[in-house]
């Protein structure tokens, strides 16, 4: 509403070039489309969108915004937006389940082959939880790759259990392609959050994007979406 209200004070139509960095997975998943759309209602911004999961601060990287998935870390530089909290499950193939039977309690991880996440802070160790109550899991990784999309296709082959992003499993969780093990522990969650300078969110067309971008994605995500 504020930055309407702006645009509609100041008589000008929105415009300039937005430089936007996100993560590479994510940013080809739903940034991309959610951009071009973005671009369609305000054909007079130019954008530059730079796919890395690199750390990147905004501010000595020259960014306008960052677009960043995991736990918000206060930056004094930056403003940190948060738009939407991001589910993760444990998820394995039909096939997989049938041939391997599935973890009743997350100890029984350690015995079962897990796709594993390069980039975790928490390394081969998986935190759960349930009912308030904490719980980090050993796993013995037989693939282990930074990219989550790696890790999808090995689960939907049947390779073994992975810990990943509904943004990533949301289509294969709906289309039966995945199912959650372990249901009743829950991964613990992220946060998909707009990181950007001080004097960037003056700038209309920013917080234009921060607006659309809620509007896409906040409030009940569709790749949560789990018939």
């Amino acid at each position: 509403t504020e930055a309407e209200r702006g645009i509609k004070d100041s008589g000008d139509v929105p415009a300039g070039t937005l430089k936007i960095n996100a993560p590479l997975s994510f940013g080809v998943r739903h940034i991309s489309p959610a951009l071009i759309d973005f671009m369609k209602r305000y054909p007079d911004i130019t954008t530059e969108l730079d796919l890395s999961d690199r750390f990147v601060d905004p501010v000595t990287d020259g960014y306008d915004m960052t677009i960043r998935i995991g736990a918000p870390q206060p930056m004094p530089s930056v403003i940190d937006h948060e738009i939407v909290e991001m589910k993760r499950v444990l998820c394995a193939a039909p096939s997989f389940v049938k041939e391997n039977g599935a973890p009743e309690m997350p100890a029984d991880l350690a015995t079962f082959s897990c796709l594993h996440y390069g980039n975790l802070a928490t390394g081969n160790t998986w935190p759960l939880e349930r009912d308030g109550t904490p719980q980090n899991v050993r796993i013995n990784g037989t693939l282990c790759s930074n990219n989550g999309d790696v890790l999808r296709d090995g689960a939907v082959a049947g390779l073994g259990i992975a810990l990943l992003p509904t943004f990533i499993v949301g289509k294969e969780l709906q289309a039966g392609r995945l199912v959650t093990v372990l249901p009743d522990w829950k991964p613990t969650t992220l946060q998909l959050c707009l990181l950007y300078p001080h004097n960037r969110h003056l700038a209309v067309r920013v917080r234009l994007l921060v607006e659309f971008i809620y509007e896409r994605f906040g409030e009940h995500p569709y790749w949560d979406l789990v018939d």
